[in-house]
């Protein structure tokens, strides 16, 4: 399940590594309708490791990026916030209903609206674009400490790093080993035409290497659905990770 949050926006700046202030503002709302459930998903999560949400960049009508801050005018807002978890997005609907302020450090916008958006409908294929940078990664040793080595489109282990990443995430979930695999087909016309598609973002006192880029994907089809409920790739619950079906955007 997932919620499209539309808001207003005023004349503001939020920083432009916000990533961090939204994934607190979502646990600090999960803890004021069920403290219980945020600690679990906080300190523990599921299979002891995967959040089971994500969430999307934050989308404004009018803005602009200048050094580390985006400058916000006076327009519409739209937030997607995303989870295969029946009760995470259902606390997150109260949360949001009850006290209708999306909160980024010091800056707030006002929710005017919140929809529930329908699930992944049955195809033999999808075509996805990103509403958040996808991460996917390998851990390797250098000089006895280790390091995320972040993987591109273009190298083949990405493929099977992003596949194996799915299928933990379906085996915790489900309990289960998934009936099938997928298939990932990326945008090649999309990344040609871009001088490039990484992005290096800051969270807290690191930083991470992302991409974007459209792509289609086939095969088992609740693998792909885990993947469209609780994001793609990694660090998922930092706002990494999120698509949408090509046609709703």
């Amino acid at each position: 399940m997932r919620l499209k949050v539309s808001f207003q926006a005023m004349e503001s700046t939020v920083p432009l590594n916000y990533n961090y202030f939204l994934s607190s503002f979502i646990y600090k709302r999960l803890a004021s309708q069920n403290e219980n459930f945020a600690r679990f998903l906080h300190e523990k999560g599921y299979g002891k490791r995967f959040k089971f949400f994500t969430f999307s960049q934050l989308f404004f009508e009018n803005s602009r990026v200048s050094g580390e801050r985006i400058f916000i005018f006076p327009g519409k807002g739209w937030w997607y916030i995303s989870s295969p978890v029946v009760e995470f997005v259902r606390y997150m609907f109260s949360s949001l209903s009850e006290d209708p302020v999306i909160r980024v450090g010091k800056t707030e916008f006002i929710v005017k609206s919140i929809d529930i958006e329908n699930s992944l409908p049955d195809q033999s294929e999808y075509h996805f674009i990103m509403l958040s940078p996808l991460v996917v990664s390998v851990p390797e040793e250098n000089n006895g400490k280790l390091y995320h080595r972040y993987l591109h489109p273009g190298e083949e282990e990405f493929y099977e790093v992003f596949r194996k990443n799915l299928m933990k995430k379906y085996r915790a979930f489900y309990g289960k080993d998934p009936e099938g695999t997928v298939e990932v087909i990326p945008d090649w016309d999309y990344i040609k035409s871009r001088h490039r598609i990484t992005k290096r973002i800051k969270l807290k006192n690191a930083f991470v290497r992302a991409v974007v880029f459209p792509f289609k994907i086939r095969g088992e089809k609740k693998l792909v659905e885990i993947g469209y409920e609780a994001g793609f790739g990694e660090k998922n619950s930092m706002g990494f990770g999120m698509v949408a079906l090509k046609k709703d955007i």
